[in-house]
């Protein structure tokens, strides 16, 4: 039996972004660590006057892809999370959090693909036709 193309493309991305990391990323944690990362200060509103360009509209994404994760819709989680590592006034730390997470919500969808899961491959072939547009 031969491998879907889009999964030995994500396989292959995976390996490529994810090579350096040697545990495997969690769901759950790095969810949570995405929370914490553009967690408003206490008293602040996320969309402070002062804040950088930018900032609020990442804050916005970031909790639209919470929503999505907590919702099993990953697909639509990876798809904020890119949006918002696009948006400026966004920091090297939140950049990092956000692509540890997109590595695991992808991961996820992967493993549940490779595992007959339709729902999952479904989900990766609507992360795969973002990325070829």
């Amino acid at each position: 039996m031969r491998a879907h193309p889009i999964l030995l493309s994500l396989a292959v991305t995976l390996m490529i972004t994810g090579g350096a990391c040697s545990r495997k990323p969690d769901v759950k944690s790095t969810v949570s660590e995405l929370e914490k990362a553009f967690q408003a200060p206490a008293g602040v509103p996320a969309a402070a006057a002062s804040a950088p360009a930018g900032a609020a509209e990442a804050h916005e994404l970031v909790q639209t892809a919470l929503a999505a994760a907590r919702t099993d819709d990953f697909a639509n989680g990876v798809l904020a999370l890119q949006a918002a590592r696009r948006q400026p006034g966004v920091s090297a730390e939140q950049l990092m959090v956000v692509q540890r997470t997109m590595q695991a919500l992808t991961t996820d969808l992967a493993n549940r693909a490779a595992s007959g899961d339709e729902k999952a491959l479904a989900q990766l072939k609507a992360i795969e036709r973002t990325r070829s547009q």
